[in-house]
């Protein structure tokens, strides 16, 4: 072959080689045509999630002292309906009575001995008031006889008596005066002791008081199964109560759901429906949400508290659903499930430059058939429904009709 043809076949591969190098290129920048939706929030979706119904307030009744159970209450243990100071059960009340009737004695006791205290202290006061009368007169009589003794009307000898009746006057007053000082100290004594007196007493009232387990309040009974002759001990449970029209449900929902409370409707205050398996519908509100996460599979208690017109006639750890209403103004979209790429994907589409933009999503709902996802400030844009795997982000587009 010559070089005149050797160079002309050259040439005519390498312009195929070309050729062929720049088709990708010519087919990436020729716009490819897809099928739209506008995005509109999926206002008034419902979330449903399932949980058992408890007492919002279970109150526990334990024994407050140890003793053999005499008399119980038939009517509570067969009804389970119980009254707020209706004496369920009642112990073996013997020794304690009699302690509390010799406290009450010894009470009477040291009540009389106090009587008798101020008694002594009334004579002592009266006693002090004679003596100061009567030293009264002697001191008069004492200066009176001085100046008579001055003037010389009277001899020593006189003097000498009146000046010892007036120094036994004198001593008398001292001692009426100690004595009223002793017979008060014997009052605060007496009343000491009838104050202690009538602690003991109101000691062994507590403890008659403890021998008897009555319902706080209005209630529902539950586990109560005690029988006349059992014994039982300080502190041992007897039962539990709860106020009928006060109950709530605990479900578990993934952190997922809880991270954005004001796009999901999972929220403190939120009101919910719960439906039982009769249908029958109850109102409800979220009242607490957790702080704490179960360190396995990352599960939060939510609790709704059921309005009280319904709790009263749900049935303690029954199945019921929890219906959440999505926010009206809720960041979150149905879309088909083919709009999904790679499982948190979407292509949304920028109108102006007519080119794709790959966006993330939390996927919080999904069927076989659409998929409902949070995507934050895209109301009204355009999302790709029939993305393909030659899709990327930035990829020239042409719109076809928005569903």
């Amino acid at each position: 072959m010559t070089s005149f043809a050797r160079f002309t076949v050259r040439a005519g591969l390498g312009a195929l080689l070309s050729a062929a190098l720049a088709l990708p290129a010519l087919a990436q920048d020729t716009p490819a045509p897809v099928e739209t939706q506008r995005l509109t929030p999926a206002a008034g979706r419902a979330d449903s999630f399932f949980g058992s119904v408890s007492a919002a307030e279970m109150s526990s009744l334990s024994y407050q002292a140890r003793g053999c159970i005499v008399e119980i209450s038939d009517d509570a243990k067969r009804e389970r309906v119980v009254e707020a100071g209706e004496v369920l059960v009642r112990l073996d009340d013997q020794r304690v009575r009699l302690a509390l009737l010799t406290a009450e004695a010894r009470l009477l006791e040291l009540s009389a001995a106090l009587d008798e205290r101020r008694l002594s202290l009334d004579a002592a006061r009266a006693d002090e008031r004679r003596r100061q009368a009567e030293l009264d007169l002697s001191t008069q009589e004492f200066e009176r006889s001085n100046a008579m003794l001055s003037r010389g009307l009277i001899n020593e000898s006189a003097m000498d008596a009146v000046e010892k009746s007036y120094l036994n006057a004198v001593f008398a007053s001292e001692r009426a005066t100690e004595a009223i000082a002793s017979a008060e100290a014997a009052v605060r004594r007496a009343e000491i002791a009838l104050e202690i007196g009538t602690l003991d007493s109101r000691s062994a009232q507590i403890d008659l008081e403890k021998l008897v387990l009555a319902a706080p309040f209005d209630g529902i009974l539950v586990g109560f199964e005690a029988n006349v002759g059992d014994c039982v001990q300080e502190g041992e449970l007897a039962a539990r109560v709860y106020v009928p029209d006060q109950k709530s449900v605990d479900v578990y929902l993934q952190i997922s759901r809880l991270t954005q409370p004001e796009t999901s409707g999972l929220a403190i205050g939120s009101a919910v429906q719960v439906y039982r398996v009769n249908r029958q519908t109850c109102g409800g509100t979220i009242t607490r949400i957790d702080t704490e996460a179960d360190l396995e599979n990352q599960l939060v208690q939510v609790t709704v508290d059921v309005d009280e017109p319904c709790a009263e006639q749900l049935f303690l750890n029954e199945s019921v659903e929890i219906e959440v209403m999505q926010d009206e103004a809720a960041a979150a979209y149905i879309l088909p499930a083919a709009a999904l790429v790679g499982g948190a994907t979407v292509f949304l589409v920028d109108e102006t430059a007519q080119t794709l933009s790959a966006t993330p999503v939390e996927v919080v709902h999904q069927t076989a058939r659409d998929v409902t996802v949070l995507i934050a400030g895209a109301r009204g844009r355009l999302v790709v429904t029939n993305p393909t795997a030659e899709m990327a982000d930035g990829m020239p587009v042409t719109l076809g009709p928005a569903g």
